[in-house]
């Protein structure tokens, strides 16, 4: 049929329907027993097709991270350009945290990590590091001048530990809420920051 060839010469649509094949059967019957070759049938594809895509289970899982924090990106250059730095990073990751990921993907991601959990780890870590690198390279081109490169660099990296370490205690000790795990990881910073400020240097704008 001309349409099933059509969609067969899109890598975009073939990748986007192997995804959505594998989180189906990760959903309905657990990630341990979904193998390779039923991703392939679901999707309509071949075995070699799907490996051509994803070198493993897990990298499905971890590329739909890699995909929601192209979108958190996407959010933050469209923060107005006198927001601060901190303030746009944390609405963001805030987001992100709340609506960005669901709640079955986010407990395949868990199951995971559980049983294989150095190298999902390892990939949800170097994740993070590229959106952090995006993260200071969307700030630095669109934030007041006022606002240096060091100052930048800081809060990115602040923000960014906000979530990482939201996201690591609630793929790893079960907390029930992602979001919760995050505000409660900045009102700690924030108290902890609080008690530096009478002696530490106001910086002057």
């Amino acid at each position: 049929m001309p349409e099933a060839r059509t969609r067969e010469r899109d890598p975009v649509a073939k990748r986007a329907r192997i995804t959505a094949a594998a989180l189906r059967l990760f959903e309905v019957q657990g990630y341990a027993e979904t193998t390779i070759d039923q991703i392939a049938v679901a999707a309509g594809v071949g075995r070699r097709t799907v490996f051509h895509h994803f070198p493993s289970k897990e990298a499905i899982l971890v590329d739909q991270l890699v995909v929601r924090r192209e979108v958190a990106a996407t959010r933050l250059a469209e923060r107005p350009a006198t927001e601060p730095p901190l303030v746009s990073l944390h609405a963001v990751l805030r987001d992100l945290c709340e609506q960005g990921y669901d709640r079955n993907l986010l407990a395949q991601i868990r199951a995971v990590i559980a049983t294989e959990q150095r190298s999902v780890a390892e990939q949800v870590s170097l994740g993070g590091g590229a959106f952090l690198k995006t993260a200071i390279e969307i700030l630095a081109a669109r934030s007041d001048p006022r606002w240096s490169s060091l100052e930048i660099h800081a809060v990115a990296l602040m923000a960014m530990s906000w979530f990482t370490t939201a996201t690591h205690l609630y793929l790893t000790e079960g907390r029930p809420s992602l979001l919760a795990c995050f505000d409660e990881i900045v009102a700690t910073c924030a108290q902890a920051a609080a008690a530096l400020t009478p002696t530490t240097p106001q910086v002057h704008r």
